[in-house]
């Protein structure tokens, strides 16, 4: 269980909602991170930017990301 409350497609917010539909239609799946992020609707929006500027136009493959994903996770003690 979440210290900090998640914010559900039912329970959001227009914006937040909003913010959602464009993840989704992007290939997102709603992740508990941006249901974290919900909480705040401005704070929502500035992290839908980053994601999409790290996946749209990203020149490094998937797969490679996800190795430096797991690297980093790895060097850092990270549960990933």
């Amino acid at each position: 269980m979440s210290r900090i409350p998640l914010v559900e497609k039912n329970d959001a917010s227009v914006e937040v909602n909003k913010v959602y539909n464009e993840l989704e239609k992007q290939g997102f799946s709603i992740l508990n991170v941006f249901k974290m992020f919900a909480n705040n609707d401005r704070l929502l929006k500035g992290f839908k930017e980053i994601v999409l500027a790290l996946y749209q136009d990203s020149k490094l493959e998937a797969r490679y990301r996800e190795l430096a994903y797991l690297r980093a996770s790895q060097l850092n003690s990270c549960h990933y």
